[in-house]
């Protein structure tokens, strides 16, 4: 009976429809698929950071990185491991950040009072306040990268743009012209 239910759907009974729910599994690759989304789960759950953001913030660390050691080549400052040991302490830093606000959080979230719901919101707010800081931040640090890459000043770029979000702010106290 099943399977002619999901054979008027085009699905070749349980088993095509199974592999065409998990498509993986059919390519062999469920290992992996299972492996990167239980790390995924385990970090945003462990430091309150959606699943999507997680792969987003390591991009921006590995361009942060790769952009900061191709900067250095361009100035002639050979890679040294003290230099790298510096892009992990940063993103232990805020690591450790985000860790903590979350679990604060969620200890207060653990009460009803409106003290611990007022931390609770406190420290969701920091939390979010820190994931744009980790923004703002390692965009800074890519642009200053750029610039150099581009043979400019290392704070070219990061001038250039905040005179843009300047300007876009002017234009939006006096409305469009």
């Amino acid at each position: 009976m099943i399977n002619r239910f999901l054979e008027t759907y085009g699905f070749d009974g349980c088993k095509g429809f199974l592999l065409s729910l998990f498509p993986s599994f059919k390519y062999g690759v469920a290992g992996q698929t299972l492996s990167v989304s239980a790390i995924l789960g385990f970090i945003s759950s462990l430091l309150g950071i959606s699943a999507f953001l997680i792969p987003v913030m390591f991009v921006a660390i590995v361009i942060e990185t790769w952009t900061g050691i191709k900067a250095s080549k361009k100035q002639g400052i050979p890679f040294e491991s003290y230099r790298f040991s510096r892009c992990v302490i940063k993103v232990f830093i805020w690591v450790s950040l985000f860790f903590m606000f979350h679990s604060f959080a969620m200890d207060m979230q653990t009460h009803d009072d409106w003290v611990h719901v007022a931390g609770f919101y406190f420290f969701e707010i920091l939390q979010v306040a820190t994931m744009m800081y980790f923004v703002i931040e390692y965009s800074t640090s890519i642009l200053e990268n750029l610039a150099v890459l581009d043979g400019k000043p290392k704070e070219a770029l990061v001038v250039a743009f905040g005179a843009m979000f300047d300007n876009f702010i002017q234009k939006m106290k006096g409305g469009h012209k």
